[in-house]
């Protein structure tokens, strides 16, 4: 007996990748024959997918890359393909695959649809996603509605691969820390610096005897400055050689070469995350860990305020997320974060 062909496009951002975790476990079945597109951004976190065949290409898909994704399609005569990521270029290509079942999460918004009404014609099966109204159910369980018996939706991620820590990983750990995500852009928009940092890691400490954070993994001017500066003045934890340095700062640690999968564990280890919303809060919400999740939405109009509803309820409604919202105040900030940490 032949086996159902499907194919998965989710070259999109990590935290977007866990909101496919479910519809994607929902898929695997021996029954099915699966393989997936990842992107340079999520690719850290195939380990999943053991049970897949995994093909990187990039978040923003070259023409070569285009061409080669068509060839595949044409050559391997997929039963059913998932648009999880929502580039342009996927819309169009059930114009060319009329036998496919394609399966799609569409966009609705004041200015225009994505895609448009006479390119979902072609969809075997689509849920849209409101940008101009509250959603009803968040990205993750709009995502999951694809599926045509609802009997087999796996919210308990039983069909994907997910691997124990490394025992020379969590030699290195405290018993008790925070686990804290800094990101220069989150900290510059507030009007931050490394001062402020460092206060923030002081207060944060009236609370907690250990702290471990990780940093931009960027490779550009600004990330260079400030891991450089953590280098030098925080303790350290190297991920990647399993060694933990200590300096006056014995009780913060910078996570040097964080990689994917142990920050997937990193954040299962601490008693709480702490970050600006996005990947660590999907990996809490994976591992069902408390977290702390930090805004700094700019709201000067009644629109910017329906906007950032209509935002929160696409990624976040029915988590019963734990948040703060913070402005460029670092002491009221602090005592915000300190009273829900």
């Amino acid at each position: 007996m032949s086996k159902n062909k499907i194919l998965i496009l989710k070259n999109d951002r990590a935290g977007d990748l866990f909101t496919s975790l479910p519809l994607i476990s929902s898929l695997i079945n021996p029954k099915n024959t699966i393989k997936i597109y990842l992107s340079e951004l999520n690719i850290g976190f195939s380990f999943f997918f053991e049970k897949l065949k995994v093909q990187l290409v990039k978040f923003d898909l070259s023409f070569i890359q285009k061409i080669n994704i068509f060839l595949d399609i044409y050559n391997n005569k997929y039963n059913s393909i998932y648009i999880l990521s929502p580039k342009s270029f996927y819309f169009l290509l059930p114009l060319f695959f009329r036998n496919i079942k394609f399966y799609a999460i569409v966009y609705n918004s004041d200015k225009n649809l994505r895609p448009s009404s006479f390119l979902r014609k072609f969809l075997y099966k689509y849920e849209i996603l409101y940008r101009n109204t509250l959603n009803k159910n968040n990205y993750q369980n709009i995502q999951t509605k694809l599926i045509n018996n609802e009997d087999f939706i796996d919210m308990n991620y039983s069909n994907i691969n997910i691997p124990i820590i490394n025992s020379k990983l969590k030699d290195l750990l405290p018993d008790k820390f925070i686990l804290f995500q800094f990101r220069y852009n989150f900290f510059e928009e507030l009007g931050w610096s490394i001062n402020e940092f460092d206060i923030l890691i002081k207060n944060i400490l009236t609370k907690y005897d250990f702290i471990l954070f990780s940093s931009d993994i960027e490779n550009n001017t600004k990330s260079k400055f400030y891991n450089d500066y953590f280098l030098k003045n925080y303790s350290i934890i190297d991920t990647t050689n399993f060694k933990k340095y200590i300096n006056n700062n014995k009780n913060v640690f910078y996570l040097k070469n964080i990689n994917s999968i142990n920050l997937f564990h990193l954040l299962n280890e601490s008693e709480i995350n702490l970050a600006k919303h996005g990947i660590f809060t999907h990996i809490s919400f994976f591992h069902k860990k408390k977290s702390h999740n930090l805004f700094n939405f700019k709201i000067n109009t009644k629109e910017d305020i329906i906007h950032q509803k209509i935002s929160f309820s696409e990624w976040y409604k029915g988590m019963n997320l734990n948040f703060s919202f913070l402005n460029n105040d670092l002491k009221k900030a602090s005592k915000k974060i300190l009273k829900n940490i």
